[in-house]
């Protein structure tokens, strides 16, 4: 018997958008990025960068933007939504 592979999402690629743009048009998501042009090392400090991927599971994004870190050395992730430390655990 035969297995099905789930299909394999299309590449697209978004044109170029600053991190601003980002965040609004994927609030809340995981993003996966090519062509990152960094204003300096600070990590969420872009100018710009092309969207690969964008989703709630981190994992899926990561899975997308694989295949790609072969030929996109600049390929990164990022969560535009505001990160929550967990709570403290008290005795």
């Amino acid at each position: 018997m035969a297995t099905l592979a789930a299909p394999t999402p299309e590449l697209t690629v978004s044109e170029p958008l600053t991190w601003a743009e980002i965040c609004a048009t994927y609030p809340d998501q995981w993003v996966g990025l090519v062509d990152v042009v960094r204003n300096s090392e600070v990590a969420l400090d872009l100018r710009s960068a092309r969207v690969v991927s964008h989703g709630m599971n981190p994992g899926d994004v990561l899975r997308h933007l694989r295949p790609l870190r072969a030929h996109h050395h600049d390929a990164a992730h990022f969560f535009t939504g505001r990160i929550r430390a967990p709570f403290p655990r008290f005795l």
